[in-house]
């Protein structure tokens, strides 16, 4: 390891030697990589709705034009175009700063007039950090609190009045540090992912899009904590009738544009020991393939367990869009654990739950 170490930095010297610049370059080469994965991720979702027939948002092209017009110049040219790069931090610094001060100013208003805000692109953090964040507040747990300790994890609101919950996973095993998202209303949980692992491709990026809901929520929760090693945060969101009945109205509109399928025809399906098989045998889910909508496919960057939950919610007036068209489930644990905190929100409640800590079936 001594070797490599003295190999590694004799390799940097001699590169600082004959391109002395080659330092100045690398955050701006750096930041064009991020710049140019965003952009490419939003051609693809547009292509994906072309290509599946479906209403397509232009937007995705838009955006995606702006941060490859920015990009590639400075991909190009690093160190000749760090000016261009330090403009485009420096305004996404003043974005970040203004959005958190508007937060601010929300937080002194109603719900009612609150909630007129809340359809509008929201400057976040990058998506490098957002994406770790429910990973990292797990690791926080584990190190330093009691997850039996219930007044940490809840306001004073009483939690059976929550209308709909928010579960966002995550998990130190693989691509579950990512996170994934789930919807519970009516006492069914919904759910929509890349479940047909014999349709995936592209490791796992694309494949076919997949709902599944199910009525054995406790089973289902334990499930993904037994199975994938999970931490589930547990957010309760209470609704007035008219946004309950539009959420509900959502629903029943996604799934008319379902068929279902069942888990056993998964290519992959290996006597149940795939994961829709094993997850059948736990809560005898209900999984259900897309005929047509951007549904169809699902694109991790893009129509993921994410983009459903956002769908469902922008009926309930608490819905987010991010600034560079990608929302992850860090980007709504952020958003739903400032909500938690303000006496007006409609935000009530965080649980969690983990091998140490199972729901209960009180509160479902």
């Amino acid at each position: 390891s001594i070797l490599s170490l003295v190999l590694f930095l004799s390799l940097k010297n001699v590169i600082l030697c004959f391109v002395p610049n080659i330092s100045l370059g690398i955050v701006p080469f750096v930041f064009s990589i991020y710049l140019i994965l965003i952009g490419i991720s939003q051609l693809l979702q547009c292509c994906l709705e072309i290509r599946d027939k479906v209403y397509v948002h232009f937007r995705y092209l838009f955006i995606s034009i702006i941060y490859l017009g920015i990009a590639l110049p400075i991909l190009i040219n690093p160190v000749k175009k760090i000016n261009t790069f330090i403009i485009c931090l420096s305004i996404y610094i003043m974005l970040l700063g203004i959005s958190y001060i508007m937060y601010t100013f929300e937080s002194v208003f109603s719900v009612k007039s609150r909630n007129s805000f809340k359809r509008r692109i929201r400057i976040t953090l990058p998506k490098i950090v957002e994406a770790i964040i429910p990973y990292s507040v797990m690791m926080e747990i584990n190190r330093n609190l009691d997850v039996n300790n219930r007044k940490y994890y809840n306001l004073e609101n009483n939690d059976e009045n929550a209308s709909l919950h928010i579960l966002v996973h995550t998990s130190s095993n693989g691509n579950n540090k990512m996170g994934h998202m789930d919807i519970v209303i009516d006492g069914y949980v919904y759910s929509y992912g890349n479940y047909d692992e014999g349709s995936r491709r592209c490791n796992e990026i694309f494949g076919d899009g997949v709902l599944f809901k199910t009525n054995k929520i406790v089973s289902y929760i334990n499930f993904c904590i037994d199975n994938s090693k999970k931490t589930i945060f547990d957010f309760g969101i209470k609704l007035n009738d008219v946004e309950k009945k539009l959420v509900r109205d959502r629903i029943d509109e996604i799934v008319s544009n379902t068929y279902d399928w069942k888990c056993q025809d998964d290519l992959k399906y290996d006597n149940g020991n795939s994961y829709a098989g094993k997850l059948y045998k736990k809560t005898k889910a209900k999984f259900y393939k897309f005929n047509r909508t951007k549904y169809k496919t699902y694109f991790i960057m893009g129509t993921n367990c994410c983009y459903l939950v956002d769908d469902i919610l922008v009926n309930s007036g608490g819905d987010i869009l991010s600034i560079n068209g990608i929302i992850t489930p860090g980007t709504y644990y952020d958003y739903l654990n400032k909500e938690l905190r303000l006496k007006s929100s409609n935000v009530i409640f965080k649980e969690i739950y983990s091998k140490d800590r199972r729901p209960t079936y009180k509160k479902y």
